[in-house]
């Protein structure tokens, strides 16, 4: 009963966000994802880890997708390439069996989150803080190779 329970808050929760509120959501679900998918990893329960590895990249995809170029301009290129390093990088970690590859894009995701939060908390206060000047720290140049 209380998992119904859960399940219908939480579907009530995303079909009621904002769309910031989603765009974090997804990175906290993806950040789980990952964190649990190395986990299994290191316990060689490797079917455990495909699934959430899979998941991460499902997410991440849906984030790229959603990408709108036109209205994000420069901000959202930076975005698609860091979506398209962290899959890529996540697959071959994966195939070379190196949990490294998990920690890297758990720490850019991470670094994304905390800017997405950022202009969030900004925009709820009124101020206007530039994305570009919230994603500035992460190295776009270093991720797009």
């Amino acid at each position: 009963m209380y998992g119904k329970i859960l399940a219908q808050y939480q579907r009530t929760k995303v079909e009621t966000a904002g769309k910031m509120d989603l765009v974090i959501m997804c990175y906290e679900k993806t950040l789980q994802a990952l964190h649990e998918a190395k986990t299994f990893f290191e316990a060689n329960e490797f079917e455990k880890k495909a699934h959430k590895l899979q998941l991460a990249l499902d997410i991440i995809h849906e984030l790229q997708v959603s990408l709108n170029f036109e209205k994000g301009g420069q901000i959202a290129a930076n975005l698609d390439s860091i979506y398209n390093y962290i899959s890529r990088r996540l697959l071959q970690g994966d195939i070379e069996k190196h949990t490294s590859a998990y920690d890297e894009c758990i720490h850019i995701l991470s670094e994304l989150k905390e800017a997405w939060e950022k202009i969030d908390t900004a925009q709820a206060e009124g101020s206007r803080i530039s994305p570009a000047a919230q994603t500035e720290k992460i190295n776009i140049s270093r991720l797009a190779a």
